[in-house]
């Protein structure tokens, strides 16, 4: 019969065959899961902005008292998100608005450079005076019109400087004229109230027109001025304060237990009226 081998043997095997018989402490060891790109705001997409700018607005309404760090933190992290959504909200009407007009400009703008070409040409076969200050007057009318539909503002409801005015002449038998273009036609018509504004900008250099065509949005003086991100932060930090100090006012409470027992005994009163 043979012996039992001891444990010393079997301990002496595996360290000659290198085997190692510790628990891999890592093997049945929860898994740490890593934070996803999806939960991170992205600077650039105003839907993670807006939903960042909620989160700080919910935790900074809830009425628990924060360190003063984090709340400064938190302030200023939604003054900034807030700035950047008005920034990208921006843009995003800027695009909007020049996809919408760009035909309109473009095909303007064509019509006043081939009307001031043109007017060159004839200012330079005529010999009369009078002709010519007039051709100077014209062709400086179409070199203006060509920079008001380039340079007119992006985010600004843009005003024709040609309007088909006699669209409906055919269905009222009219007769239209074919013998002029259409800026040339309006040469003698009044100018859109940024014309004179593009054509003293035009004086001073191309920096002065951008600046026309890159303005923002000019908004009534009626209206009252808007808070900045920073001030509507405050304010609503301030309010939610308030809120969450206040007490309740004695003088109402009592006034409600009052009602109340009132009520009770008008309830009491009225129980079992009919059996008596």
């Amino acid at each position: 019969m043979k012996s039992k081998r001891k444990f010393t043997d079997y301990a002496a095997d595996s360290a000659e065959h290198g085997e190692n018989n510790e628990r891999d402490s890592g093997s049945h060891a929860p898994k740490k899961f890593k934070k996803s790109a999806s939960n991170s705001v992205r600077p650039d997409n105003i839907n993670s902005l807006k939903k960042r700018t909620r989160t700080i607005e919910r935790r900074l309404n809830s009425g628990h008292k924060l360190p003063a760090d984090v709340q400064i933190s938190l302030e200023r992290e939604l003054v900034y998100h807030q700035e950047k959504i008005a920034e990208l909200a921006d843009e995003k009407k800027r695009k909007a608005m020049i996809a919408k007009y760009h035909m309109v400009r473009f095909f303007e703008r064509k019509k006043a450079d081939r009307l001031a070409k043109k007017v060159e040409k004839l200012l330079n076969k005529t010999t009369d005076p009078a002709t010519i200050e007039e051709l100077k007057t014209d062709l400086h009318k179409a070199k203006i019109d060509g920079l008001y539909a380039r340079y007119f503002p992006f985010r600004e409801r843009y005003v024709s400087l040609y309007p088909v005015q006699s669209l409906g002449l055919s269905v009222l038998g009219g007769v239209k004229k074919e013998d002029a273009s259409t800026a040339a036609q309006a040469l003698s018509t009044d100018r859109p109230p940024l014309w004179k504004v593009i054509e003293e900008a035009s004086e001073k250099g191309t920096e002065a027109l951008v600046e026309i065509q890159e303005r923002k949005r000019v908004t009534d003086e009626n209206k009252k001025p808007e808070q900045s991100p920073k001030d509507a932060a405050s304010s609503k930090t301030q309010s939610t304060k308030a809120k969450g100090s206040g007490k309740p006012d004695p003088k109402s409470t009592q006034k409600g237990k009052g009602r109340a027992k009132q009520n009770d005994d008008a309830g009491d009163d009225s129980d079992g009226g009919f059996f008596e």
